[in-house]
């Protein structure tokens, strides 16, 4: 597999993570977990590489993103907040 392909799934796997920091990789297709069934097909295929050694478990939880999701929609932010989000937008902003 190529690193774009799994750097590129990774990023998905991130940006819901990052739209819907409520939702955690495990359990989630319990029916009370929270995860809509249109979303749950991305939890499983995320489990499914982590079980195939494609990504790592700290790559299946990508608290970063979490993080920054939540950060995005509060306000206001203190400066380590603020020195915080600018550090991993620099650390993950770069281009595939």
């Amino acid at each position: 597999m190529s690193a774009v392909f799994t750097k590129t799934n990774l990023r998905a796997w991130s940006s819901m993570a990052y739209l819907f920091p409520g939702l955690h990789p495990d359990g989630f297709a319990a029916a009370d977990s929270g995860w809509p069934r249109g979303l749950q097909r991305f939890a499983a295929e995320a489990w499914r590489r982590v079980e195939a050694g494609e990504i790592t478990e700290a790559e299946l939880y990508p608290s970063d993103a979490q993080w920054c999701g939540l950060y995005d929609r509060t306000f206001p932010h203190t400066a380590a907040e603020m020195a915080r989000r600018l550090a991993l937008a620099a650390d993950y902003g770069e281009a595939l």
